[in-house]
């Protein structure tokens, strides 16, 4: 079952959830931060080199930010095709292992690891 998604709906769902109300307010303290600027020196005029600091630190900070999250989206993706590959074998070890620790659990067969304290 997969999901087709479009890039602009994506794209607008980001920017949806980019002005909501969660998230909204913590921009324009959080870009201060990447310039390494104070609020109140923000409401100021800021200087051109500021403003170049801030659009550089910014695009850096988003690239990667997209970087892990790509990666991380990737690695998740890898993992879930191999477990629906060997599914009919991961779910045998699984029941195997559930067998085990019930007999364990009813006592008739002590796993000395699973009798240690913390």
């Amino acid at each position: 079952m997969g999901f087709d998604v479009s890039y602009v709906s994506a794209f607008v769902a980001g920017l949806l959830s980019f002005l909501s109300p969660c998230v909204l307010p913590i921009v324009p303290p959080y870009l201060c931060y990447l310039a390494g600027v104070g609020v109140n020196e923000a409401r100021q005029d800021v200087s051109r080199e500021t403003y170049i600091q801030l659009l550089k630190t910014a695009t850096v900070f988003v690239l990667g930010f997209s970087t892990v999250f790509v990666a991380l989206g990737a690695t998740a993706s890898v993992i879930g095709q191999v477990v629906s590959e060997h599914l009919d074998i991961l779910s045998k070890i699984a029941g195997v292992l559930i067998i085990i620790m019930g007999v364990h659990f009813l006592g008739l067969v002590r796993i000395p690891i699973l009798l240690r304290g913390a």
